[in-house]
């Protein structure tokens, strides 16, 4: 029996790697959440809070953000939110009664340049945490992005402490070895080489991956040979002969330049090269939805990429059913059978 490969959730390091950056903020991230529970908990906090919106000309009135400890993009949204309604904060702190502190000028430009850091690593994390799209070809192109970013950030005119924080973030993902080469991943590799966004063109050094692709791509023509001789099928095409004065004369002519011949190897060559002069798509286009249409033209190459573009890098979609899961058989509805549930969930994912 093949063993698993075991990949960490890249969603997760991700959160390590902010969380920890964040420590540097600590009091004053506290502060911000004293702010915030005032709001949430108290009622004629929050009234005040809201008429005070509405009497400035806010015809909807917004709420601030909690944060929530397991989650750090909670705390970029609720500083994105507290910077967003400083405003009306200041003005509804002075009207209260055993209120909490307001905040300096200089801790509030700090918060407008934390959202500009965090920001990205926010963007990130909602990249890799969908379930309908895939997710382990975009991990090699987001670190390269993030540190990009990150670099570009610190010749910025950010505050000092701000500065430290992005400084932290990059010693905080070159710590991570899986992290800062991720590239030496070949199975990440090959599905970002294998998603018709990105092709070769992330890599510093193709040349590894894509040995790797054709050596996989190699095994699977022989072993499609391999059934086809024992089915007595011939799978190769044998070239028609060519008469100039035929009305089949150009399009044979065409058709006898991409006939597999040779050995798999140089068969499977021909076709990834093909691949690799293709045009590369649009990266909201679906990736998925171009393998199949152009599966005729790669006919073994669309099979080794439905069994690569599989594999995901996030545990996030587990965690979505396990939730639902929770939703759905609680104490109130607790003798429901492991069939049932199974059934409910099932219906739940694919309405």
């Amino acid at each position: 029996m093949q063993s698993l490969k075991h990949m960490g959730c890249f969603a997760h390091t991700l959160n390590l790697i902010v969380q920890s950056a964040l420590v540097l903020e600590d009091g004053l991230i506290d502060r911000v959440k004293s702010i915030v529970s005032h709001f949430r908990k108290s009622t004629v906090a929050n009234n005040v809070f809201k008429t005070y919106q509405i009497n400035n000309g806010i015809k909807e009135p917004k709420k601030l953000i909690h944060d929530i400890q397991t989650r750090w993009n909670s705390t970029y949204y609720m500083i994105n939110r507290f910077v967003e309604m400083k405003k009306s904060i200041r003005g509804t702190l002075g009207l209260l009664d055993n209120a909490p502190d307001n905040l300096k000028s200089e801790d509030r430009i700090i918060l407008q340049d934390l959202i500009k850091i965090l920001k990205l690593f926010e963007e990130a994390t909602k990249a890799i945490s969908g379930q309908k799209y895939m997710t382990a070809s975009l991990i090699i192109v987001i670190v390269q992005g993030l540190y990009k970013v990150c670099n570009n950030l610190l010749k910025m005119n950010l505050s000092p402490r701000a500065l430290l924080i992005a400084n932290q973030l990059i010693s905080n993902m070159d710590a991570r070895d899986g992290f800062k080469n991720c590239e030496k991943s070949m199975t990440l590799s090959k599905c970002t080489f294998l998603d018709p966004r990105f092709k070769h063109l992330p890599f510093s050094n193709v040349s590894s991956v894509k040995s790797e692709v054709i050596e996989n791509l190699a095994h699977i023509i022989q072993k499609k040979e391999q059934i086809s001789d024992q089915l007595g099928i011939n799978i190769q095409q044998t070239p028609l002969p060519i008469s100039d004065l035929s009305i089949w004369s150009k399009i044979d002519n065409n058709v006898s330049k991409f006939i597999p011949l040779g050995t798999a190897k140089s068969r499977a060559i021909v076709e990834i090269q093909r691949y690799m002069d293709d045009v590369v798509i649009a990266r909201n286009q679906d990736p998925l939805k171009w393998w199949k249409d152009q599966s005729y033209d790669y006919p073994n190459l669309s099979i080794l990429a439905k069994n690569i573009l599989c594999h995901l890098c996030t545990s996030v979609p587990c965690e979505r059913i396990f939730l639902s899961a929770g939703l759905v058989l609680n104490d109130r509805r607790c003798r429901l059978k492991s069939d049932k549930v199974n059934m409910l969930l099932f219906l739940h994912y694919n309405s």
